[in-house]
């Protein structure tokens, strides 16, 4: 593997127990989608999702034929935007060593059942790729403060989930 990829296989490992370590600790809400680093608040940079997003809420997804965790959909926010972006990330067998189906997606927090953005979209990602699916973003000109979002991804086959009424702060 050349060095390139292997530096950014570990960048992002890093992020990612950051990430979990900020929101085990409580140094990032993961209930509120109001943290702001412009604000000083603590968390992981947007990256794929642009400058002045932070990192609100990480879940794991779990492989239902493997029992292992396949996929973390990240939540992020931007204050100066009032905007959530999604990156539905491949993770452990599933990051980079091939394409998998996979789809991210994201809408204001609605009852189940609800409309969900078609692909493609502002709000929706599908195809086969073997890092993450995303970035994508809930509506423009829609204030999300203190909003609900519901998320939404997939890696592969057998690692999918729909998560509802998140990160409402």
């Amino acid at each position: 593997m050349p060095r390139q990829g292997v530096e950014l296989r570990i960048f992002r490992a890093l992020s990612i127990v950051v990430a979990t370590a900020a929101l085990a600790v409580g140094l990032v809400p993961a209930a509120t989608a109001t943290s702001s680093t412009s604000a000083g608040g603590a968390g992981v940079l947007g990256g794929e999702c642009g400058s002045g997003y932070t990192l609100v809420g990480l879940h794991p997804v779990t492989n239902q034929a493997t029992g292992r965790v396949d996929l973390h959909m990240e939540v992020y926010w931007s204050s100066a935007t009032k905007r959530n972006c999604l990156i539905a990330r491949h993770f452990g067998d599933s990051y980079g060593k091939f394409r998998n189906p996979s789809l991210a997606k994201i809408r204001p927090g609605q009852p189940p059942g609800g409309v969900w953005p078609t692909c493609p979209s502002v709000g929706c990602d599908r195809g086969n790729y073997a890092f993450y699916a995303g970035p994508v973003y809930t509506p423009a000109g829609v204030d999300m403060t203190h909003r609900c979002v519901d998320i939404g991804g997939m890696a592969g086959i057998h690692t999918d989930l729909i998560l509802y009424g998140l990160h409402c702060g």
